[in-house]
């Protein structure tokens, strides 16, 4: 497991001078000690929680890609200077193709080194999900990975371009 936060405890009871403890925090103070049935179900909860995310904030990525490509495909049908409509955080602004197709190619570039590290992770976290499922004996029927709902309603990304 993964120790993330740790929390200052004090000095240890009896010791004749002061010593630095640290205990991970949801864990037994003590290191022999297994966790309780809760410690290892509110942790495999978590875990799965985090697998979740990543897989939602994949489907979203693949999807604010999909919508980029769409745009690029738009732009190679048009001359560089006809003038589109750009959504930058929430105002619209006019630009030409020629300016706009360069921040389109540089979002999906960034969009999907982030989408190859989030699967990188997603990955890991599922090896550790599967290590922590052998090392507590969880009988977890296995879950078919969920479809993703893209739904993109917050209105982030890179934006919307409309033609002219």
């Amino acid at each position: 497991l993964k120790l993330t936060e740790l929390c200052w405890v004090g000095r240890q009871p009896g010791a004749e001078k002061e010593v630095d403890v640290m205990v991970a925090e949801g864990y037994p103070k003590g290191s022999e000690e297994e966790p309780t049935p809760q410690q290892v179900q509110a942790t495999f909860q978590q875990i799965e929680r985090e697998l979740t995310m990543m897989m939602n904030k994949i489907a979203e990525l693949d999807q604010e890609l999909n919508e980029h490509s769409l745009v690029l495909k738009a732009f190679e049908k048009v001359e560089p200077t006809r003038r589109c409509f750009r959504m930058v955080g929430g105002v619209l602004v006019e630009r030409t193709v020629a300016e706009v197709k360069p921040a389109i190619e540089g979002n999906t570039e960034k969009i999907s080194t982030a989408v190859t590290q989030l699967k990188e992770q997603l990955t890991k976290k599922t090896e550790q999900r599967n290590q922590f499922v052998q090392k507590y004996n969880l009988n977890q029927q296995p879950q078919a990975k969920p479809q993703a709902a893209a739904s993109s309603s917050k209105g982030e990304g890179g934006g919307s371009v409309l033609f002219e």
